[in-house]
């Protein structure tokens, strides 16, 4: 038995930062009896800072996503935005000394690039001692990831490490595991009876459609999109917890020509992945993991610029994914994948299984263990 304490701190931007979290806690909890916080960095700061970060985020990735972009790009090479993280950190890293100093962890793990500047921060200055380690939840390293604070980072790939240790990340602190996903998103399933549990037709392509709770990926789009397509398909849109979005698509669905599942935030995503033929979505790193864990094929729609666009030039070099970039590209592909090509599709799945990482976290908390 263990009664060992880990403090987790994530970030609200993305669900994806916070499901590693949970991922790597479960375990820890369940199997090697490990006492687990999970917290949010967006707690320690001051209520109306925390509110307005979380609305021009979202604003700028629904009105003017290039944006994010140059700013993604700029805080990956510019002196100046290092400068920026120093009196960020120094402004708010106190913030939660007193939360890390109640709860004493023996090892503090962050899933976002924000609460590791605080915590980096806090180490830099002497006011902790605690080892951190850093999760990095995306298919490529941002630089505000960087510090030499960080005792021990787990990567998804081999080229974040080698990125990593051109920062002067020594090779013996960085763990190629994969991103850690759910192990609901590993256990074996029977599509027929998912199928039936699920209200699901048989004898129909089902087309899984997600990523658009923060109002980004235009599921009302591409849901008429799939109804001009003259095949048999069963659309299953998942609105996660935009619920202005979930009405719309509740309208849709009523008229539409295919069967159409309409969902809010669920919990049995794995589920539905598991019966998915394809799934379109936004490369989160998050998301993508798990889709990789299901073998799922995967159409990405519009990337952003920044870790999105880098998310993406990594599956479509890694040969699991197609990407469209307007809804005529798209619907070609739908087309081809499902009614023409299906050799192409079964390309896509097995490579998907082959990169697919379902012990991430099971690997993250051993290791994690092993550290304390």
């Amino acid at each position: 038995m263990s009664n060992k304490r880990i403090l987790f701190i994530s970030a609200p931007i993305g669900a994806g930062h916070i499901r590693a979290a949970q991922a790597v806690s479960q375990i820890l909890t369940m199997k090697y009896a490990c006492e687990t916080e999970l917290c949010n960095v967006f707690d320690f700061f001051p209520p109306a800072i925390g509110q307005a970060i979380l609305t021009i985020y979202l604003k700028i990735l629904t009105v003017f996503p290039a944006l994010y972009g140059t700013a993604y790009g700029w805080g990956n090479q510019s002196r100046m935005a290092l400068f920026g993280r120093e009196l960020i950190s120094r402004f708010l890293a106190k913030r939660m000394l007193n939360y890390i100093n109640e709860f004493q962890p023996e090892v503090i793990v962050c899933t976002h690039a924000t609460p590791a500047g605080l915590v980096a921060w806090l180490k830099k200055k002497g006011l902790i001692t605690v080892p951190m380690v850093a999760i990095v939840t995306d298919f490529v390293v941002h630089r505000l990831w960087v510090y030499p604070e960080i005792d021990y980072y787990f990567v998804a790939h081999l080229a974040l490490a080698d990125y990593l240790r051109q920062y002067g990340i020594a090779a013996d602190s960085i763990a190629v595991t994969g991103i850690p996903v759910s192990n609901k998103f590993s256990q074996p399933n029977s599509k027929e009876k998912l199928m039936a549990k699920l209200k699901l037709s048989q004898g129909r392509k089902n087309i899984l459609i997600m990523g658009g709770g923060a109002g980004v990926l235009p599921i009302d789009k591409i849901l008429n999109l799939c109804n001009q397509i003259d095949r048999p398909l069963q659309l299953i849109a998942i609105a996660g917890k935009n619920q202005s979005l979930y009405r719309e698509l509740v309208q849709i669905a009523a008229s539409a020509k295919h069967p159409v599942k309409v969902l809010g935030y669920i919990d049995n995503v794995h589920e539905y992945m598991s019966v998915a033929d394809l799934l379109i979505s936004k490369p989160g790193g998050m998301s993508s993991a798990e889709a990789l864990t299901k073998a799922v094929p995967l159409v990405i729609f519009r990337p952003i610029p920044g870790q999105e666009e880098a998310n993406t030039q990594f599956l479509l070099a890694s040969h699991v994914a197609l990407r469209a970039d307007s809804l005529p590209e798209l619907q070609a592909i739908l087309i081809r994948l499902l009614f023409e090509d299906n050799d192409d599709l079964s390309a896509l799945r097995q490579q998907a299984g082959l990169l697919g990482r379902p012990n991430a976290a099971a690997d993250i908390a051993k290791l994690l263990l092993n550290y304390c």
